[in-house]
């Protein structure tokens, strides 16, 4: 029994995999492209986390960057998450070429506004930037 079970399993691998045989080369591309992302919001978080500290409210300096890793939801993506308490901005780079920046939302709640940009540039920047500053009012809210 079991070896009909690893049989239909092979099998779907192979299927699946002649269906993704050009994902690998466009999901390195999507990884590439939030790695460069993170680095922007690791240096934008320590010019904000620096300053906190600076003026002595170290307690609003308390924001995790994630690690680039596998989208939750599609085989064809990566994420980016950025955390403060109960908020946080989710960053989905897509291997079709496209970054959607999602948030800020309460974790558990909603995932809305999401804004769809291109995987690099000027744009993505501002677009993230927006939503940084999003998140750290709200999650800094009193």
């Amino acid at each position: 029994m079991a070896e009909e079970s690893f049989a239909a399993l092979r099998s779907l691998a192979r299927e699946l995999a002649g269906r993704d045989q050009d994902l690998p080369d466009a999901l390195a591309e999507a990884r590439a492209a939030a790695e460069r992302l993170r680095v922007h919001a690791v240096r934008a978080v320590e010019a904000f986390s620096d300053e906190a500290r600076e003026r002595g409210v170290e307690h609003l300096a308390q924001i995790e960057v994630g690690a680039v890793e596998p989208d939750e939801k599609h085989v064809d993506a990566v994420q980016l998450r950025l955390r403060r308490g109960r908020w946080e901005i989710v960053c989905v780079a897509k291997a079709r070429g496209q970054m959607t920046l999602v948030g800020p939302y309460r974790r558990y709640k909603s995932e809305k506004p999401c804004l769809d940009l291109p995987l690099e540039g000027p744009e993505l920047e501002a677009g993230f930037d927006r939503l940084l500053l999003e998140l750290l009012r709200e999650a800094s809210a009193r």
